[in-house]
């Protein structure tokens, strides 16, 4: 990894990452069949909802399952973290410091983890609770 954020002599633009990502495909809620979702309030926290995020205005969904779809699922979706190797990340990578310390930069510069992009996921009702946190088991 000390690699990627050392300046290689290189022509411009090669031989340095500028960003990282990390990618999983979690099931889509089928459209035809889902059906809102109770969670208790403790278990969406404990997913990493803010408390601000659990205003009522939205209702995740839970998969039913129908004719056509597999178990209430039908299709996939990506949930993705995309992280710019800035120039603090870099230092971070050429003192050896560990992925915690990468990944606590990041949340410092409002990079979202990939457990924050599913559960944007599931607050547009496209997945459930569940499948992102099967996906995202941190």
């Amino acid at each position: 990894m000390r690699d990627w954020a050392e300046p290689q002599p290189h022509a411009a633009g090669q031989g340095q990452i500028d960003l990282t990502r990390a990618q999983r495909l979690a099931r889509r809620l089928c459209e035809n069949c889902k059906k809102p979702a109770d969670y208790p309030r403790e278990s969406m926290l404990k997913a990493g909802f803010k408390p601000e995020e659990l205003d009522g205005n939205w209702k995740p969904y839970r998969a039913v399952g129908c004719s056509s779809c597999n178990n209430g699922y039908k299709g996939r979706v990506g949930i993705y973290q995309v992280m710019p190797i800035t120039e603090a990340i870099q230092r971070i990578i050429l003192a050896e410091g560990t992925a915690l310390d990468i990944a606590k930069q990041a949340e410092r510069e409002g990079v979202r983890d990939l457990r924050q992009s599913g559960l944007i996921k599931v607050r547009a009702g496209v997945t459930t609770l569940e499948e992102v946190i099967l996906c995202t088991n941190e």
